[in-house]
């Protein structure tokens, strides 16, 4: 057979037979542009306002702005949190749309909607895409118009904080309610500290009587920042009983106002130290006013009443207790060891916890040894592993002493492991050498046999562990 024959009867098999039916081409995928216009096709008939609202987040910037043409068809409000989503869309179309629909459907809201609206709209001072101020200004004008001012009077004390703070903008922009007003709907909000701290910083803009009385308000804030600002202003207009006014807020819990009143009496030759004192010996004082005075004693910076801080440190408070320590590290830190051994003696934890912060900023030391007997006397384990840290092998040494009562404490042993995991991890911060007595210990096969078995299935960090051995 030839060569020509040999490729013919190769080819035989791929050729159709001669009555075979055609085949058929190969059916043609639709193109994006199509699928596009067709999700358009159906944006336009869509009535399900949920499914609308889905499809204003559809990746396609067509499909986002015929599904807001259709929203605006149907003017549904509870489309309107959709519609803010798209205001700083990323298509410039898309945003025009947005916004143009707000604008047209403002007048139709009632005023709670339009408040809300206009609290939502907000985030949009801070956006970057575009510049969002010509347009936030007309929303706003035709908030005024269309709600008025009593309603935006009212809008302050709205329990949405957007809503709230732009309604006292809006009074304060547009002139919609008198000073005292602003001031008296601002500080009766009272959650948000933005808002009334405002309220109360426009006090300057009242006179007379009516700043007294309004400044007197903004004392009873639980805001202290407010209640300083307010104190201040008072006593610069030196108001009636000024004087008695500041002994009185001598004792607020909050440092800025203790400050205000205190600079004022010193300026006017009134120790405030000595009232502090006074107040600290007086019968019937809360625990809140001694706290106050003891914090209010230490920022004088006056050492000539120590012994009566000293002898708060006993009160029956813990939270006085701490106050007092604090006090006197503050005006004597020379005996900030003889306050940490006291702090580390003490039969409350909150107060013993102060000796880390002690230890951190102010170098106070307490012998490690010494520190953990007067913390086994209270059982506290925790601090007494906190503060072995000091000592890295002291540290391991105390997890050793301890393991034996975690047999019996699944929880307690877990959190031993982590002690002694975070012992191994700290090799690579923290040096330090073992004591004779202390290599002794460890080298013990007994020793390193528990800590293994605390250890669990850890290879890595068994490995380090007996690294440590080796190397003591």
């Amino acid at each position: 057979m030839s060569i020509f024959e040999k490729i013919q009867s190769w080819l035989a098999p791929l050729r159709p037979e001669p009555d075979a039916a055609p085949a058929e081409p190969p059916a043609t995928p639709p193109s994006h542009s199509g699928h596009i216009a067709g999700l358009i096709a159906e944006v336009d008939q869509q009535n399900d306002v949920d499914a609308l609202a889905i499809e204003m987040r559809y990746y396609d910037g067509h499909v986002r702005e015929a599904a807001l043409k259709r929203a605006n068809a149907l003017r549904a409000p509870a489309l309107l949190p959709a519609v803010v989503e798209r205001l700083n869309d990323w298509v410039p179309q898309v945003r025009a749309r947005a916004q143009a629909l707000v604008l047209d459907w403002l007048p139709a809201l009632d005023p709670d909607a339009a408040l809300r609206l206009l609290g939502a709209v907000q985030y949009l001072r801070d956006a970057r895409r575009s510049d969002h101020a010509s347009w936030l200004g007309e929303v706003e004008r035709l908030v005024v118009a269309c709600v008025g001012a009593g309603r935006i009077v009212e809008g302050v004390a709205n329990p949405d904080i957007a809503v709230a703070r732009t309604c006292f903008r809006l009074l304060e922009e547009h002139s919609l309610a008198d000073p005292a007003t602003r001031v008296r709907v601002g500080l009766a909000h009272g959650t948000d500290i933005v808002l009334v701290r405002k309220a109360a910083e426009a006090l300057v803009l009242l006179d007379g009587d009516e700043r007294a009385a309004l400044g007197r308000l903004a004392l009873r804030s639980h805001f202290g920042i407010v209640r300083a600002i307010a104190l201040r202003r008072l006593l610069a207009d030196e108001v009636d009983g000024c004087e008695g006014l500041a002994i009185d807020m001598l004792a607020d819990p909050h440092g800025w106002v203790r400050l205000v009143a205190s600079t004022f009496l010193e300026r006017h030759g009134i120790d405030s130290a000595a009232l502090y004192a006074a107040r600290l010996t007086a019968p019937g004082s809360s625990n809140t006013v001694l706290r106050a005075c003891l914090m209010g004693l230490a920022e004088t910076g006056k050492g000539a009443h120590l012994d009566v801080i000293r002898r708060m440190t006993a009160h029956p408070s813990a939270r006085v207790r701490a106050n007092a320590f604090a006090a006197w590290l503050h005006l004597s830190p020379e005996d900030k060891d003889d306050i940490a051994r006291r702090v580390l003696a003490d039969g409350a934890r909150r107060v013993r916890m102060l000796v880390m912060s002690m230890h951190r900023k102010h170098g106070a030391f307490v012998p490690v040894d010494d520190a953990l007997a007067l913390l086994r006397e209270h059982g506290d384990v925790e601090l007494m592993l906190r503060y072995a840290e000091h000592e890295r092998w002291r540290w391991l040494q105390l997890i050793l002493e301890l393991e034996p009562a975690s047999h019996a404490d699944t929880v307690f042993r877990a959190h031993l492991r982590e002690q002694l995991i975070g012992w191994i991890d700290s090799g690579r911060r923290l040096s330090g050498r073992p004591t004779p007595a202390q290599r002794t210990l460890f080298a013990e096969p007994a020793a390193q046999a528990t800590l293994r078995e605390l250890l669990g299935h850890d290879p890595m960090r068994a490995a380090a562990l007996a690294f440590e051995f080796r190397a003591m």
